[in-house]
């Protein structure tokens, strides 16, 4: 299971982001899009999540996070469903609902590092 955005995208996280900064940014984001929150208070999801999503304020604007990691879909996905951006370069990867924390820690899922 991976998760997706509204209209089914799935989503993706860097392994050079930190926890409070997306180091994609510019000529990187028109290929791997930062999933932005434009409402207001905290994102939600439409199903129950083992960890927590967050939004930062970044270099993209107000990033929606998951477990502390900036969230993105990949502009080689070009339907709901496809993985195509799995393991790319091997620093990104499908963000699934145990993803661990980052930065250590836990999430009230009880996964961590």
């Amino acid at each position: 299971m991976v998760l997706t955005d509204a209209q089914g995208k799935t989503l993706y996280y860097y392994t050079l982001d930190s926890a409070t900064q997306s180091t994609c940014s510019s000529s990187c984001a028109q290929l791997w899009h930062p999933l932005l929150f434009t409402g207001s208070g905290e994102p939600s999801s439409s199903t129950p999540l083992a960890g927590k999503l967050s939004v930062q304020m970044d270099a993209n604007g107000t990033q929606i996070e998951y477990n502390g990691h900036p969230l993105y879909t990949f502009s080689g996905d070009t339907a709901p469903g496809q993985t195509n951006g799995e393991g790319l370069f091997g620093m990104w990867f499908v963000v699934t609902p145990n993803l661990a924390v980052q930065g250590g820690g836990s999430t009230s899922g009880g996964y961590g590092y």
